[in-house]
């Protein structure tokens, strides 16, 4: 006596989202793979989490989604040059400081 196997298939999951021009697409977003936009890595999402967060963070836009997505590992990338970012200001800020704590000595000592 010989069993059938099934086969399992995975069901589509069509969601629908706006695009750019304000259309309606479907996609399935069970074997979506979303890319992030800082490191260029490959992500794969549970497919109803994608959706809300799509929906929620994205404003429905599936192209605003694909053209900005950061990962968590593109946001901790970004760090350092934030840190630096954020120093060179302060850096900045004081040098204007300190020019003009010059400018009052000089005009005390004239």
């Amino acid at each position: 006596m010989s069993k059938k196997i099934k086969k399992s298939r995975k069901a589509i999951q069509l969601y629908t989202f706006n695009t750019a021009a304000g259309a309606a697409v479907e996609i399935d977003l069970n074997n979506y793979v979303a890319k992030c936009s800082v490191t260029g890595e490959p992500k794969k999402f549970y497919h109803s989490y994608l959706a809300n967060l799509i929906a929620t963070k994205y404003d429905n836009n599936i192209f605003t989604f694909e053209d900005t997505y950061v990962s968590r590992a593109g946001r901790s990338a970004q760090i350092p040059t934030k840190k630096a970012n954020d120093l060179q200001v302060r850096i900045d800020r004081m040098y204007a400081q300190i020019k003009q704590l010059k400018a009052k000595k000089a005009e005390l000592v004239s």
